[in-house]
């Protein structure tokens, strides 16, 4: 049985002084905790997956000043200055793509059953050669662009990728016999695909202390956040077939002669001229992959990770005469995972910028 815990954890300090010279009284000042981290699990989960949260905040060094004014009155001594410039949050960057939308994402890339190219829609695209061509030779005799982001990125790119991985059969055959085998190993098949992966930075001008010295430069601060899903695949039967029945199931999942209803609804989708613009804003075709199942294979223990660190580092660029000092450098860091199912979601994504380039070019063509 699961249970609920929570554990924190705090430790670190430092404590510098500022003195008051004609009197000598010495007055301490404390940074405590430098560490602090926090864990919300479950206990006796017995080997099952459950949602995981952990926060760490810390120091990896103190802003500090010491030195003594020209004309003394105060003397400080390692004396954590008084802004340290911190923030416990991350950059923002791109959204994250929601937790479904990841699992969605996940199963369809690493499914068993994916093809490495689909032969039925291979087939169907070969009808459009001749238009490709034809529109090429009209826009050359009117001046008009040659080609464009959308006749590359959609027509001449795919059919140039999909003969060259026809080409590599034998070896994608390969590939699939290994995956398989593992399927049907003891432990199923554990797999995860990256969604995210960004890092984003900024620089801020910084007054790091101002009473008895002053002390300015800027703190730099990164964010890194990487965002991706796991799951296991388990064969619906466990016994595994013969050697000769292993290749021949790869040979068919390869080049995508997958009849199960989620492997024809997928065929069908891709088939449909413009469903790669609908893909854009509709996660329908990934789902559809994600339900194919030429292999007879399931996804079990689907969930969602998200690791971000932010690492916030000063530089000092001006200081009062007679004092020195070293610039905080400090860390904040969170790692979640959360469990998920694949489904059906829509949103109004961050465009890359081969997408951006690809509507800038359907745009044009309709001016």
């Amino acid at each position: 049985m699961a249970v609920a815990r929570t554990r924190i954890r705090s430790y670190g300090s430092h404590t510098g002084y500022i003195v008051h010279i004609s009197s000598g009284t010495s007055t301490p000042s404390t940074i405590s905790p430098l560490q602090r981290d926090r864990c919300d699990d479950s206990q006796y989960n017995g080997g099952f997956t459950f949602p995981l949260d952990i926060i760490h905040r810390g120091f990896r060094r103190v802003g500090v000043v010491s030195g003594q004014e020209m004309y003394p009155v105060y003397l400080l001594s390692d004396y954590p200055m008084d802004n340290q410039a911190l923030s416990d949050d991350h950059l923002v960057g791109p959204p994250l793509p929601s937790t479904t939308a990841v699992m969605t994402t996940t199963m369809a890339r690493t499914n068993p059953s994916r093809p490495e190219v689909s032969v039925p829609n291979f087939l169907v695209e070969l009808k459009d050669i001749p238009e490709m061509l034809h529109l090429k030779g009209v826009r050359h005799s009117k001046s008009r662009p040659r080609s464009s982001a959308v006749d590359y990125n959609f027509g001449w790119e795919l059919l140039i990728r999909d003969l060259a991985k026809l080409l590599d059969f034998t070896s994608q055959v390969d590939k699939r016999v290994k995956e398989l085998k593992r399927l049907y190993s003891s432990g199923g098949l554990s797999r995860k695909w990256t969604v995210y992966d960004e890092t984003v930075s900024v620089s801020t001008p910084t007054t790091f202390q101002s009473f008895v010295a002053h002390v300015s430069g800027e703190m730099r601060k990164t964010s890194h956040v990487k965002c991706w899903g796991a799951c296991k695949w388990l064969p619906q039967n466990p016994d595994m077939p013969s050697a000769e029945e292993l290749v021949a199931l790869a040979r068919r999942t390869v080049h995508g002669w997958d009849f199960s209803s989620g492997g024809l609804a997928s065929t069908i989708w891709e088939a449909i001229p413009w469903s790669w613009l609908s893909d854009y804003f509709l996660n329908l075709g990934d789902y559809l992959n994600s339900t194919r199942n030429s292999v007879g294979a399931t996804a079990v223990s689907g969930c969602v990770m998200v690791h971000a660190r932010t690492e916030e580092i000063g530089s000092i660029s001006s200081i009062t005469a007679g004092f020195s000092a070293n610039a905080p450098e400090y860390v904040y860091e969170t790692k979640s995972r959360v469990l998920s199912l694949a489904g059906l979601t829509a949103s109004l994504p961050f465009l890359s910028e081969r997408q951006m380039v690809t509507l800038s070019s359907i745009a044009l063509s309709l001016g």
